[in-house]
């Protein structure tokens, strides 16, 4: 803590003021937790990016919130981030620590600190100088600056994954992320003694459950590695015995899969929460049994409302098929209705758009006043986006997103219930259905699919005749493609927009051959 403090004061010093944005480019290192909690103290806006970002992501990212300060590492792994800063900004060796950065691409910034070794490099302040200068000032200031923090101010931006287009930035404030630590905590805590987040940490997922955990209770967060993989996530789980893991699907997945499973102990798992897409429950099944895990459920939210609102585990042990088959109910103190066009509450089991209201909502897109009028109502609700119904008991499940619902010679047509179909076939992994253009029926299904490792041959046209007898004529994919990878954002969720631009250039590829 007195690090945070040390740093939290350097940054005052600098001239940092209440509602500045800072932007947090770091894998999941220590000194990305402590800007945190810098941050706040401070009553600035962290800004959570990438570290795997380009100069053109970065650019955006910086410039569409208009960031006033920057943390950087020298590199990441292989990813050479100071030099493709330096790239972005060639005025950063010309400039002045004390006058602060001039940049013709970057105006608003001023202030860059790297984190390493290389104290040394111009225009930047030294990350460990920080700390140690800060250390050496008085923290009246800022005991004085932290008291005056308004709890309803925003604490953080959050880039929206982006899986229908150029990532939005979510802001969220002190007083919504504390509430929905403090009351996920209340239900979690007999989970959560060691809990291992291999999640990286410009995800709202890995802050809100993982990072900010701390603030409000005794519990060991364990980060696996600054860019986390397979094998990094199930050594922490086995040396530390972690007791939860929280995650995406495609970490479970990977874990079911990995050749070298057997060599590490994973039975400490009590616990573990699934988020970014709703799974078939025979998959979470397989997890309990396979890796195994004492008890799993699936989480439900969005980066727009702090990651979660609803989660399976509220059904207990004694509900399985809803612990594992719904997304859960809504957390407390926040409420949730399925809404028709009009935004009335249809009947109970009746389809409808989930909409939520409550303190974890963001305060808005930062900057974009048109599409944060499109996600949230003038009541407060905020429209997901996402098609589903709940059952008398206030149990969600999820039907289908609806910016990816097929509409083919004016019928709807939703994905999740063919993909879980095919994923019924003996070989199938996974499967992706979306839909492109079509000059007779305005759109036409696809499906990519992935086979199980050591999987008997399987060939798109065995799909097509195992699908004859289990859906509609109508609903069968005719564009069919075995693969060996989805287009994914890289916090594990399949971008269906890109899978349809990749099925369209490979079609009309194929056709200019054939002329």
């Amino acid at each position: 803590m007195s690090g945070i403090d040390s740093l939290a004061a350097s940054l005052l010093e600098l001239g940092f003021e209440k509602n500045d944005r800072f932007a947090v480019w770091l894998p999941n290192t220590s000194q990305n937790v402590a800007m945190t909690f810098a941050a706040s103290k401070l009553g600035l806006i962290k800004v959570n990016i990438n570290p795997a970002y380009v100069e053109r992501e970065l650019e955006y990212c910086i410039n569409k919130v208009g960031c006033k300060g920057l943390i950087l590492p020298p590199s990441v792994k292989t990813i050479p981030s100071l030099l493709i800063f330096r790239q972005l900004v060639p005025e950063l060796d010309q400039s002045s620590r004390s006058r602060g950065l001039s940049s013709k691409v970057l105006p608003t910034l001023k202030h860059v600190v790297l984190t390493g070794d290389e104290s040394s490099t111009s225009g930047v302040h030294s990350y460990n100088r920080l700390i140690e200068h800060g250390s050496k000032l008085s923290h009246e200031k800022l005991n004085e600056r932290q008291a005056s923090v308004n709890p309803d101010s925003p604490l953080a931006i959050f880039y929206t994954s982006g899986t229908t287009g150029q990532p939005k930035a979510a802001t969220l404030t002190n007083f919504g992320l504390l509430n929905l630590v403090h009351a996920q905590w209340n239900f979690f805590e007999r989970f959560f003694t060691r809990l291992c987040v291999p999640i990286p940490m410009f995800h709202i997922f890995s802050e809100v459950v993982g990072v900010l955990n701390v603030a409000v209770a005794k519990c060991k967060i364990v980060f696996p590695a600054i860019l986390p993989d397979t094998v990094s996530t199930m050594k922490a789980i086995h040396e530390e015995k972690c007791t939860a893991l929280i995650g995406a699907p495609i970490i479970f997945r990977d874990i079911l899969g990995h050749p070298d499973k057997k060599n590490y102990d994973l039975s400490s798992l009590a616990f573990a929460i699934l988020g970014a897409s709703p799974m078939h429950i025979s998959f979470l099944r397989q997890l309990e049994k396979e890796i195994p895990i004492t008890r799993i459920a699936q989480g439900y939210g969005m980066t727009e409302n702090a990651a979660t609102f609803t989660s399976g585990m509220w059904a207990g042990d004694e509900d399985s098929e809803r612990r594992l088959g719904s997304l859960g109910r809504i957390m407390q103190g926040l409420e949730v209705k399925i809404a028709d066009e009009q935004g009335n509450a249809v009947p109970i089991g009746k389809q409808g758009e989930i909409w939520m209201r409550g303190f974890s909502v963001m305060r808005g897109y930062y900057n974009d006043p048109e599409k944060t009028k499109e996600a949230i109502t003038s009541a407060g609700w905020l429209r997901t986006g996402d098609d589903g119904k709940m059952d008398e008991d206030g149990y969600l499940y999820f039907i289908s997103r609806r910016k990816e619902m097929i509409i083919r010679g004016g019928v709807n047509i939703y994905p999740v219930e063919i993909e879980n179909v095919i994923i019924e076939h003996p070989s199938v992994a996974e499967a992706q259905v979306f839909s492109i253009p079509d000059q007779r029926y305005g759109e036409e299904v696809c499906a990519w699919i992935k086979l199980k490792p050591n999987a008997p041959k399987c060939e798109p046209n065995d799909i097509t005749k195992f699908l004859k007898d289990k859906v509609a004529f109508f609903k069968i994919p005719k564009h069919i493609r075995i693969v060996d990878k989805f287009i994914m954002t890289p916090t594990g969720k399949v971008q269906k927009f890109k899978l349809s631009e990749s099925m369209v250039h490979e079609l009309k590829e194929g056709v200019d051959k054939k002329k």
